[in-house]
């Protein structure tokens, strides 16, 4: 397993562990790492994505940075290895 698929592994227990009290936010950061998945499984979808998925996640670590901080540093990290490999 690379690093980036150890940090999403960690970022879904997270988010499975955390009481959001929103099941639409868990249900869109469920989704975000859902796309991400998809787009490091196919170049082409890597392509159309990069830039989004990167600030999708870095808006949501803004979010639950005060309330989370413990899933806002797991989605800081995934944020990170993506613009390394320039998602």
């Amino acid at each position: 397993m690379n690093p980036l698929e150890e940090s999403l592994h960690r970022l879904r227990a997270e988010i499975h562990s955390l009481d959001l009290g929103d099941e639409a936010a868990r249900q869109r950061l469920e989704r975000l790492v859902r796309e991400i998945e998809q787009a490091l499984a196919d170049p082409a979808e890597r392509k159309a994505a990069s830039g989004s998925l990167g600030d999708q996640l870095k808006d949501s670590v803004l979010s639950f940075e005060a309330s989370h901080p413990r899933l806002a540093g797991v989605m800081n990290e995934v944020v990170e290895k993506l613009s390394y490999m320039g998602i």
